[in-house]
């Protein structure tokens, strides 16, 4: 008799992304720092890391701010906010004016789902949604009409994890990997 497991369908295939969803897929990690130097000499000389500062339409910080938004990664650090590459992990890293924010993954949401619907779905099956800006600084009111390259939503998993949601941009075409920064 085969063992019963917690899970529903523990001898299936994995699943595979459908041509024209990306709905669930982990495009990269989101930390915070509270002093900028001390962050970027760490990742620097104890990793190797690279890192440049994030166009503003990707994190909401204009171009020179004392608290810049940045993209890091294990390979040089570029637009390209691809995680998937082999060798290549990005992380988006934002300024914490409190607290350090719990570490998260940034992840795509369905294009085609109004993303209150999404978002019910989510509470539905015991996530939270945050909107408190002092328990996340990317916390903010869900409005589906708002599409840009920041993270759309905060949610707190059933297990405390923070999940940073991003609904892709209308711009964005299947016939290219990606398009460029072109909302603000």
């Amino acid at each position: 008799m085969a063992e019963k497991t917690m899970y529903p369908h523990p001898n299936r295939e994995p699943k595979k992304f459908t041509a024209k969803s990306l709905h669930g897929r982990t495009r990269l990690m989101v930390v915070s720092y509270k002093e900028l130097r001390r962050f970027m000499n760490f990742c620097i000389n104890v990793f190797g890391w690279d890192m440049i500062e994030t166009p503003e339409a990707a994190s909401g910080v204009p171009a020179g701010d004392p608290h810049p938004g940045l993209l890091v990664a294990t390979g040089p650090a570029q637009y390209d906010y691809e995680g998937v590459t082999p060798g290549h992990m990005n992380l988006f890293v934002h300024w914490a004016p409190e607290e350090i924010e719990k570490i998260g993954a940034f992840m795509e949401i369905d294009m085609e789902v109004p993303l209150e619907e999404s978002i019910q779905k989510m509470l539905d099956h015991g996530a939270k949604l945050i909107l408190d800006k002092s328990k996340s600084v990317l916390a903010k009111p869900l409005d589906d009409s708002k599409q840009s390259w920041q993270p759309h939503a905060v949610i707190d998993d059933p297990a405390g994890n923070f999940l940073y949601l991003w609904k892709c941009p209308s711009s964005r075409t299947w016939d290219e990997l990606e398009t460029e920064y072109d909302i603000v």
